[in-house]
């Protein structure tokens, strides 16, 4: 009797052993997981895939105390919560400090495997401090081209969509536009390209449709046109911008064109860090504050 009891135990135990195992090797994250930082007036993006692979699109602001504490303080801890050592794609969607001042902090905590950039040089020292931690990260550094398609696997890919090889004289309209794309939920990120990058893209025929919007150039007046709103047609959008800006953003204007288009509109500003969720379907959206400013 005894004996009997311990073997029902035994494989009352097996099966629960078992049962784990499955669970850990067939189960996961089923979610694509994009959040937006509150970096006040600058944009740091960080995309987190269902098998646990990383994008992470800019990493700066203009508004902190200190800018470059950004990657270090705040990316950094936030990448390591999920278990990473390392970011598989960082993107520099173009080398304006508000965009770039916390990558060196961060790459020398959290290299990355491929780099990302749009081609265009820049003379500044946050451009110097850049492409030393880009080296020193021992990255392999590729300049973005419309129609270069990331795999990221589990279904995610991130389309490029600009720059096409032309060169503009306004350094945000050289920004890398990406698509991320996961079944059928398309989130568009624009960093700071303008009207002037938004014509050329939708010349060019490439789909831009997406559900979630990143607001152009922090919601400046000189982006996001009623042709781009229409073209888009997006049900969310996200602006990464200051509580108190000194640009003005985001201009009144476009938050008005936003409402009358029924776009549900979230800014840094007001939310806090904004995370989008989806499993390829429905999107949810949540937000939080920041630990440290």
């Amino acid at each position: 009797m005894l004996r009997d009891n311990r073997n029902r135990i035994i494989a009352a135990a097996v099966l629960v052993a078992i049962s784990i195992w499955l669970s850990v090797a067939f189960s996961g994250p089923q979610a694509l997981e994009v959040t937006f930082f509150d970096v006040g007036d600058g944009l740091c993006v960080f995309v987190y895939t269902p098998s646990g692979r990383s994008i992470l699109v800019d990493c700066g602001s203009s508004s902190w105390r200190d800018n470059s504490d950004i990657g270090r303080r705040l990316v950094a801890p936030y990448i390591q919560s999920r278990g990473l050592d390392s970011i598989d794609v960082a993107v520099l969607t173009h080398p304006h400090a508000d965009h770039m001042s916390g990558y060196p902090g961060l790459l020398d905590l959290k290299p990355a495997r491929l780099i990302l950039e749009c081609g265009a040089d820049y003379d500044s020292p946050e451009h110097v401090e850049f492409k030393k931690a880009a080296k020193r990260s021992n990255a392999k550094r590729n300049v973005a081209r419309r129609g270069q398609v990331i795999d990221m696997g589990d279904g995610v890919r991130a389309d490029i969509l600009h720059p096409a090889g032309v060169h503009y004289l306004d350094l945000n309209d050289n920004s890398i536009v990406i698509r991320l794309i996961y079944k059928n939920a398309n989130i568009l990120l624009t960093a700071d390209a303008s009207k002037d990058a938004e014509e050329e893209i939708l010349e060019s025929g490439v789909d831009v449709h997406a559900q979630v919007l990143q607001v152009g150039h922090h919601g400046s007046r000189t982006a996001t046109t009623p042709k781009w709103l229409a073209a888009v047609n997006p049900k969310i959008a996200v602006i990464s911008c200051s509580k108190r800006s000194r640009h003005n953003f985001p201009s009144r204007k476009v938050t008005q064109r936003l409402d009358s288009f029924g776009v549900r509109t979230y800014t840094t500003a007001k939310c806090g860090a904004i995370t989008i969720t989806t499993d390829g379907d429905t999107i949810k959206v949540r937000t939080r504050r920041n630990s440290f400013r």
